[in-house]
Parts: C-alpha cells; structure tokens; sequence
C-alpha cells in the first residue's frame, strides 16, 4: 500500500513539473506571490520579537491615521494662507483697523477647517488605498500611486458634485427639475 501512494505521489509530482514546464506562471512562486528570498530562522526569530507597537505603527490603518493627521494640520496652514490671499471684501474704511480686520477674516476659520478636512479626507484615502494595493500587490511601485491619487481625487470630485447638486436643487422648483432631468437622461 504504501509503495502505491508513493508511486501515485510521484505521477502527482511530475504531472505538475510538466504543467510548470509548460506555464512558468503555476509555479509557487507566482502562485503565493513569493518573490522575496526565504528568511532565514533569525530573522523569523526577529519577526517574533518585535513588538506589537511597531507592528501597530507600520499597518494600514496607522499609516491612514497619520496622513489624515498630517492632512488636516497642512489643511488648516494651507487655508489661513488661501483666505489671506484672497481679495479683500468691500471694507468700509471709516471703521477703525481693528474692526477692519474683523471683516476681512470673517471667514478665516471657516475656510480653514474646510481645507483641512479636504486635506485629512485626500490624506485617508490615498495612503490608506497606497498600503492596501502594496501589501495585496506584493509590490511598491508607480501603479499604487497612481490608483491611489485618482481614488483620492475621485473622492474630492464626488463631494463637490453633491454639493453643486444640493445647491442646484435648492435653487429650482420641482417642475424645473424635472425638465432637467428629462433634457439629459
């Protein structure tokens, strides 16, 4: 019995070695997306010893975090320099400097916290998706980056058309709606 599994074994084994001959993407290495060499029994041992914390730091999700942090800080410096720059308001001059100023950074927080939101959300995504497709992918390269930035991006386009959408239906009665919708299906 045990010479029958054997022989059964070796037409298995030589079945696939005919098979990879053939296709050299069956092979394990392809397969298991194992391209790195095998590690050796002290770095597995060094695997084992690492503490939760830098396993912790170096995830996804702590990466996320971290953009989003950083993000949202880049967002608020990056909006107080935005409304700066942007035209004064029509400021009646007879007020006093103080009051002058009042009214030209009327919206200076507003418009902070609405870049660091942008900011943080661009951060997210694109670090978040950048970790995920590089682990699934077994692979750092131009691709990620790539995938990640358009996702990034597509998240910016789809809030700002649902707010134009809010605004437009804010803005028109139902009877004009409907003709719009009816113009462009």
């Amino acid at each position: 019995m045990p010479g029958e599994q054997r022989e059964v074994q070796q037409h298995i084994d030589s079945s696939k070695m005919d098979s990879i001959a053939s296709n050299p993407y069956l092979s394990d290495k392809y397969q298991m997306l194992n391209y790195a060499r095998k590690m050796t029994p002290e770095e597995i041992e060094m695997m084992r010893n690492t503490s939760l914390g830098t396993r912790v730091v170096e995830g996804c999700t702590m990466r996320a975090a971290l953009s989003g942090v950083g993000g949202a800080g880049l967002g608020l410096l990056m909006g107080g320099f935005m409304h700066a720059m942007q035209p004064p308001p029509d400021i009646d001059t007879s007020l006093s400097t103080m009051e002058q100023i009042r009214q030209s950074y009327k919206g200076f927080g507003q418009a902070c916290v609405r870049m660091s939101r942008n900011f943080a959300k661009v951060g997210v995504v694109y670090a978040g998706l950048e970790c995920y497709l590089e682990r699934e992918r077994a692979a750092r390269d131009l691709p990620n980056a790539i995938l990640s930035g358009c996702a990034a991006g597509g998240v910016l386009a789809f809030q700002a058309l649902m707010r134009r959408l809010q605004r437009f239906s804010k803005t028109r009665t139902p009877d004009q709606l409907k003709l719009a919708l009816q113009d462009h299906p």
